[in-house]
């Protein structure tokens, strides 16, 4: 009879479930265990709210205090659409697989006009829906609860909640306490109490309380034009009616958004459709034109934008009138006496915008994701709080380029195209392919700062939005086969939304020749690592080309050691060609937490990448030099 021994080990329950594992080391001492202090403070648990949640979770943050004024996850309407490079992070997340599988993908766009000669409209081109390269070469359209939900169940893993029915009515910066300093003003059906924080984040929309408290207030436009949108089940004879469309017609301008199916074999379409247009209108004359809007009137001049197509609905999941306005918060934090950042603001709360270039959602979770691996570092005394700066650098210069592009193609979408309007088929289609990198995400560019080292002449220089290993831009997931186990690889996926920098090491081919190339591979692998705290940092190496006759023995044994799963060998032929790396030379790339790349060199250069992580990184005291 066979005898079946088990040895307890102190790590079983983190096999068994690998969040109980915290991904980031803690220098400063662990958060008092009080329901009156929180080491961060959320307001509002939308997709902004809840993706800064998560990521503080998966960093293994643990005093966070999310607190929702709505008594559950959102139900219908809203947001639906999700870009390539927030795909690219919900996947780092490792949360993309239902919203991949049950989603709906959109490859194409098609565009109609009103026909020449005739009345009616007509298909002038089909278009590729992302522009540029990506690993999701797609949009993908499902209902934000739905995407709220998936957040919410990844957060319960880690053993947290949101509290609803409680809002954030107002905060003031109190520095008798140093530590924590910022006392916030919570409200529930219980009344009013005082809690402190160390940092307070409005996700709290476009009314934000957060954001009024810091003196702050949207600048910007409102346009002209009224429109409705609709989700609901249509039947129609209109040919592209499962495709997202943008239509012109003689009777005002369409967009068709094909989303999930639901159940019943039913299928739910986004429609948003131009009712009307208001010159010089007061906001009294607006706000009545908004309440005039009913459903039987978009459903009505639907049908009139679509004819000679005929045109159904039923199963109304949700529906709403609005003016386009593009606004924009001046500043995106606020800071103590002593300079550091306390209270940030994130998503609807700093910027708001037309919903028909699908970014409202995809900007905001992108604002928190950035945010969030900055404000754990500093938490775990892993970074200056200097870095918390980056925040509003990187992320209003991206909110002001939304801006400008969304009123542009706002305005060209709400205008009519002909001869006698000025604006023609093939200058709408052409702002629509230039703007897919900003609209992507995979084309977003932070500029110089404490984050982002520009020189990068190590990399041939060229159409960046392709994915070249460029300073400010996100690193391209490239395949290859990792050396332990012939296994293939996506680069992102090893790159995985945990909290650490990561070492990109691309050896030249002639690298076993070069004398000096064990000593520069022992630096990167063990000797700038041991100079920081442990875990804040791997290290991948990737070779061009095969494995051929490479074995362990070529590299010293501190790779196999520490960094035997990110031995990676170029076998596709991606990785450098893909990043303009010349195979004969190498190159050697730090990569943010978010997946950014934050400097480039030459691969000898370890002097100046110490240099660099010795910038955003806390060293130890009196480590190996």
């Amino acid at each position: 009879m066979p005898v079946f021994v088990e040895r307890a080990s102190a790590d079983r329950d983190s096999r068994v479930n690998p969040v109980l594992e915290s991904a980031l080391p803690r220098i400063t001492p662990p958060p008092p265990i009080d329901s009156d202090k929180y080491e961060v403070i959320i307001a509002g648990s939308g997709p902004a709210g809840l993706m800064l949640s998560v990521c503080l979770a998966h960093y293994g943050i643990q005093s966070v205090l999310t607190v929702d004024k709505r008594p559950s996850t959102l139900k219908a309407g809203q947001a639906d659409g999700i870009q390539p490079r927030t795909i690219e992070v919900l996947q780092s997340l490792d949360l993309a697989h239902e919203m991949l599988t049950q989603g709906c993908l959109l490859h194409e766009v098609a565009f109609w006009n009103p026909k020449t000669g005739g009345k009616g409209i007509e298909r002038t081109a089909f278009v590729a829906d992302v522009a540029v390269p990506s690993r999701y070469p797609h949009e993908l359209t499902i209902h934000q609860g739905r995407i709220e939900r998936i957040l919410f169940q990844d957060l319960e893993k880690y053993g947290k909640k949101v509290q609803r029915g409680t809002d954030v009515v107002g905060f003031e910066l109190k520095e008798d306490d140093k530590e924590w300093p910022v006392e916030v003003t919570l409200r529930d059906e219980q009344g009013d109490r005082k809690v402190r924080t160390k940092f307070l984040v409005g996700c709290d929309g476009a009314h934000s309380t957060v954001r009024k408290a810091m003196g702050l207030e949207l600048e910007g436009d409102t346009t002209d034009h009224v429109w409705g949108v609709m989700d609901a089940v249509i039947t129609s004879t209109f040919p592209d009616i499962r495709k997202r469309c943008a239509i012109h017609s003689s009777e005002g301008s369409i967009m068709i958004i094909p989303r999930e199916r639901i159940p019943g074999g039913k299928v739910l379409t986004r429609v948003y459709c131009q009712m009307s247009s208001l010159e010089n209108a007061s906001k009294a004359e607006s706000k009545a034109a908004r309440n005039a809007i009913t459903l039987e009137r978009l459903t009505t001049q639907t049908a009139k934008a679509l004819a000679p197509y005929t045109f159904s609905f039923s199963d109304v999941d949700w529906w709403a009138a609005y003016q386009i306005g593009q606004r924009t918060a001046s500043a995106f934090s606020l800071a103590d006496s002593n300079g550091v950042k306390r209270v940030h603001i994130a998503g609807d709360a700093c910027h708001t915008h037309s919903p028909k270039a699908g970014q409202g959602m995809n900007v905001s979770m992108m604002d928190t994701y950035n945010l969030s691996f900055k404000l754990a570092h500093v938490l775990n005394g892993l970074a200056p709080p200097e870095i918390l700066d980056t925040y509003e650098s990187e992320r209003l210069d991206i909110a002001r380029q939304l801006i400008e592009f969304d009123t542009k193609f706002s305005s060209m979408f709400s205008g009519r195209i002909g001869e006698d309007s000025g604006l023609t088929h093939d200058e709408f289609v052409s702002v629509f392919r230039t703007g897919g990198g900003f609209t992507s995400g995979c084309g977003i560019e932070y500029g110089p700062g404490m984050l982002v080292d520009p020189q990068a002449d190590v990399v041939k220089d060229g159409n960046r939005s392709l994915g070249l290993l460029w300073p400010g831009r996100r690193l391209m997931n490239v395949r290859t086969i990792r050396f332990a186990d012939a296994n293939p690889r996506n680069l992102q996926d090893d790159f995985a939304s945990t909290g650490v920098y990561r070492i990109l090491l691309m050896l030249p081919r002639s690298w076993r020749d070069q004398m000096n190339m064990q000593q520069v591979i022992q630096k990167y692998t063990s000797s700038i690592p041991d100079q920081f705290p442990r875990g804040a940092m791997e290290t991948a190496i990737m070779y061009p080309g095969e494995r051929g006759d490479i074995e362990w023995t070529d590299f010293p044994e501190a790779v196999r050691e520490r960094n035997e799963w990110l031995l990676l060998g170029d076998a596709y032929g991606e990785a450098y060609t893909t990043f303009g790396v010349n195979e004969e030379v190498g190159a050697v790339a730090v990569v943010r937490p978010d997946g950014y790349v934050g400097m480039v060199g030459r691969v000898e250069e370890t002097a100046r990448v110490r240099a660099w992580l010795g910038g955003v990184l806390n060293a130890i005291p009196d480590g190996p030099q």
